[in-house]
């Protein structure tokens, strides 16, 4: 009775949320219809993506202005990839392939999905040149309307996130724990929650990355305030710390750090921020505590706020957004090719997916096949598990739909009823689980409904099911065949990511020695190889054989600590307290282990260099460092 009740109040909320989609692709459809023609629908179901992806998140204005071009622009291109068929493998290739890096990450993958659907669904039904200018009037239309619910949706429901709030939240909630930590609290139950605001800061960095856009000031924040839990996490999880061999420091000066972190939130002014500043710099020479993992955290953290403080406003431009330098954009680019990539493996499947697909439904011609490709589109998901899922639901779905409409087809007749029913289907379309058999259901019911009205739907519901069968064939193929990326194969990819990553921050730490860096590097490096591990050490957990999960996490674990000391060890070198000896050391460390982060034993030349260093806190860190990388031969 209970499990009843909940599905009825889950089916009510569904509804509900469904409501507004619903409306939505209502108004569009009838007016579409009305002002364009029949033929030129095909943009309304884009559309509806895009607004429920955007509707409940808080999203820039200048966003809207990027939608009011892209759309239209897929519109063209999606036009000329139906000209010939050179042009539509050509464009098949490069559209979803750049879109797919362009627009999503392996930590928001299906950011691509509303564009690429766009482009995908315009280009099922050719046009004449005529033809095409109204659906590219259409086009425009439906994405002003898109634009227009988009701005006040934003307005009524007040999502859109101050950054600085945010940021000024963050400070508070640090040194809160930060308090309770020098109170006696439990390390293990603080380090919870530090994880968890490092989580949302790491992805919160990783989001703000954008192949064309530079970093903007609140981004730069958000790597700083990244390190600042990353920090504290460490500490909190060596477990030398922890035990209290390591640590004869008085726990009170925590206040001292959250007293500091109170200063620089309360600063709001240059000249407050000014001042706040300066007294850190004053506290990190005047205070001086024991070697340890406490010393590092106190000056790393001062250092960090002094970062913080120092970050000066942002001039006022003409555009919303700057735009990055071409260095930086192909940098970017080429780093996305690397076939252990999340947007490498999948934009090549998708690409291929549709290069097949709308190649068939070009040269073949037969009755409603850009069926094929549609579906071969929805069954294509960037999780090789998920595409699974929806080879098996979507069949069956589709079986079940083609039963609906036989028997609504000898109860409705008028088209105006038949219009309603649609317009029903749709409604439940979005209130279903995507990806479920119900929404199949729905979805095809819609579909064979609208087609009964120009062929018979005997010869729709046929066609539909083989349609979907031959695209269950083709993705199940190319899954299988192309850069495939099972569960364990993109663990394999995650691991080699994250050793990719150390080697990376190497050379970030020898440039560093002589010249000036910026911070965004190390904080894109830092919040890549957080949420890196954080998707390997998911999958561990998760395996079945505990042998085999004690191992794979305690290496993950290891290297975990790995690049926490390196981070470590930037910081050091960043905050300009090494003497010339010390820097020149540790660049010919950097120079040997950005080569190769292997070192098998204690006297490789890294382990031999680091008793010649003058500053304990690098020694400290670097002899750490060695150790953890010695576990993992």
């Amino acid at each position: 009775m209970v499990d009843i009740r909940h599905a009825g109040q889950q089916a009510k909320e569904r509804l509900s949320d469904a409501l507004s989609s619903g409306a939505l692709y209502t108004l569009l459809f009838a007016s579409i219809i009305a002002l364009f023609g029949s033929t030129f629908t095909m943009i309304i179901s884009p559309i509806i993506v895009i607004f429920r992806t955007k509707r409940n998140v808080a999203f820039s204005t200048s966003l809207l202005g990027r939608i009011l071009i892209t759309l239209p622009f897929l519109n063209i291109l999606s036009y000329l990839a139906t000209l010939n068929i050179v042009c539509c493998i050509a464009l098949n290739i490069i559209v979803p392939f750049l879109l797919v890096v362009i627009q999503s990450n392996q930590f928001d993958q299906k950011a691509y999905f509303g564009y690429v659907m766009a482009f995908v669904f315009l280009e099922l039904i050719p046009h004449t040149p005529d033809e095409f200018l109204i659906q590219l009037a259409s086009t425009v239309y439906a994405t002003v309307v898109l634009v227009v619910v988009l701005y006040f949706t934003r307005w009524y429901k007040g999502r859109s996130r101050d950054p600085e709030r945010e940021l000024d939240e963050s400070l508070g909630h640090l040194a809160e724990l930060l308090d309770r930590l020098a109170d006696g609290e439990s390390p293990a139950l603080l380090s919870q929650e530090f994880l968890k605001l490092e989580k949302t800061f790491d992805r919160l960095c990783f989001s703000s990355r954008k192949l064309f856009q530079e970093p903007n000031r609140t981004t730069l924040k958000y790597y700083l305030y990244a390190t600042l839990f990353q920090r504290a996490i460490y500490l909190l999880s060596d477990p030398a710390w922890r035990s209290g061999r390591e640590h004869d420091v008085d726990l009170s000066v925590f206040h001292h750090v959250a007293a500091m972190v109170r200063q620089v939130r309360a600063a709001s002014t240059p000249a407050e921020c000014a001042a706040v500043h300066r007294m850190l710099k004053m506290i990190l020479s005047m205070v001086d505590l024991p070697e340890g993992r406490t010393r590092i955290f106190f000056h790393s953290v001062l250092h960090t706020l002094m970062l913080i403080t120092s970050q000066a406003p942002e001039r006022r431009r003409h555009l919303p957004w700057r735009v990055a330098p071409l260095r930086d954009i192909a940098a970017n680019f080429i780093h996305h090719l690397d076939s252990d990539s999340f947007e490498f493996r999948f934009a090549t499947r998708l690409s291929v997916v549709l290069v097949i697909t709308c190649s068939m439904s070009m040269l073949w011609g037969a009755n409603h096949v850009y069926w094929v490709p549609l579906n071969a589109f929805l069954l294509l998901m960037p999780s090789y598990e998920e595409s699974t899922h929806r080879m098996r639901t979507r069949p069956l779905g589709t079986a079940i739909g083609c039963i609906v409409v036989f028997a609504a087809s000898h109860i409705i007749h008028d088209p105006l009823a038949v219009y309603c029913f649609c317009m029903v289907m749709i409604l439940l379309v979005y209130a279903c689980t995507p990806g479920s058999w119900v929404q199949a259901i729905f979805a095809t019911s819609f579909a064979l409904m609208m087609t009964s009205l120009t062929i018979d739907e005997t010869t729709a519901m046929a066609l539909r099911l083989f349609y979907v069968l031959m695209a269950v064939g083709i993705v199940l193929v190319i899954n299988y065949l192309v850069l495939p990326s099972k569960r364990e194969k993109i663990f394999e990819c995650n691991k080699r990511q994250l050793n990719g990553i150390i080697k990376a921050y190497w050379g970030f730490v020898e440039r560093s020695v002589t010249e000036h860096v910026e911070l965004r590097i190390s904080g894109e490096m830092l919040s890549a190889y957080h949420l890196v591990y954080d998707e390997a050490i998911a999958y561990v957990r998760a395996l079945d054989d505990e042998v085999v999960r004690d191992y794979e996490e305690s290496r993950l674990v290891t290297r975990w600590h790995m690049f926490s000391e390196l981070e470590q060890i930037e910081y050091l070198v960043q905050a300009g307290e090494l003497d010339d000896e010390d820097l020149a050391l540790i660049r010919h460390i950097a120079l040997t282990l950005k080569d190769r982060t292997m070192p098998m034993s204690r006297s490789y030349l890294p382990g031999k260099l680091i008793p010649q260093i003058h500053s304990e806190d690098l020694r400290y860190a670097l002899e750490h460092y060695m150790a953890n990388r010695i576990k993992l031969k």
